[in-house]
């Protein structure tokens, strides 16, 4: 497996008052295409900012990160927004389901928002929900859906344009173990029968465990990497 997303010495400071803050340290990383890696480390050890930085969610203070060869550390907001529409996923503790609409229609949004045809960004939100053992409940609203079904709606919607990689941020926050189960079984599918490449920010470590490769990260350092066999 080739590397998919390569981190080279990235740091994240924050001014503070007179002073700075420095929420990553010099962290390198690589990211291999169809891998399903866990970032695991105690709350505020910069697991969040790292995820944000990989993704272009957040720019780096310093530091490259080249994603399918191309560095995105240095592009334009347009440019790393048309990166993440086309070719990023995103799926966050708090579902982010709009309320007034169905699953269906949360699940084909991004794909209308790119102007796909309303035929065609229907069917693959169909087809979505269908991976993710939810087609029976299209045209629900989220109030009418269980925690663990609105967080697989809110999957079938990172994955409705067929993104190459998924960031998913404390994926199983909310959810009951049982439920939380359900949900890590998704995303293992996705990953092992999809091959989509699947990073999980986690403080769990009954979901890190379920990942191939777990890397630790404390006080804006990454450290403790343990990888899978090759």
């Amino acid at each position: 497996m080739g590397a998919m997303l390569t981190a080279v010495d990235l740091w994240k400071v924050y001014p503070m008052g007179e002073t700075e803050v420095s929420a990553l340290r010099g962290v390198s990383l690589e990211i291999r295409s169809g891998e399903m890696l866990a970032i695991t480390g105690p709350s505020g050890s910069g697991k969040t900012t790292l995820l944000n930085c990989l993704s272009s969610l957040d720019v780096v203070s310093k530091g490259e990160i080249h994603f399918e060869g191309v560095d995105i550390s240095n592009l334009s907001d347009s440019e790393r927004t048309r990166i993440r529409g086309g070719k990023m996923g995103f799926i966050f503790q708090q579902y982010q389901l709009l309320p007034v609409l169905s699953a269906v229609e949360n699940v084909e949004l991004p794909l209308l928002l790119l102007n796909t045809s309303a035929d065609e960004a229907r069917r693959k939100a169909m087809e979505a929900l269908s991976i993710m053992g939810l087609s029976n409940r299209a045209g629900h609203k989220p109030s009418e859906l269980s925690g663990g079904q609105q967080q697989r709606v809110a999957i079938a919607r990172a994955i409705v344009h067929n993104p190459s990689i998924l960031f998913a941020d404390e994926p199983t926050g909310n959810l009951d173990s049982d439920t939380s189960d359900s949900v890590m079984m998704a995303l293992e599918e996705l990953n092992q029968r999809h091959g989509i490449t699947l990073v999980v920010v986690t403080h769990d470590i009954s979901v890190s465990n379920r990942c191939g490769r777990v890397l630790e990260i404390n006080d804006g350092i990454l450290s403790g990497t343990s990888h899978e066999e090759e």
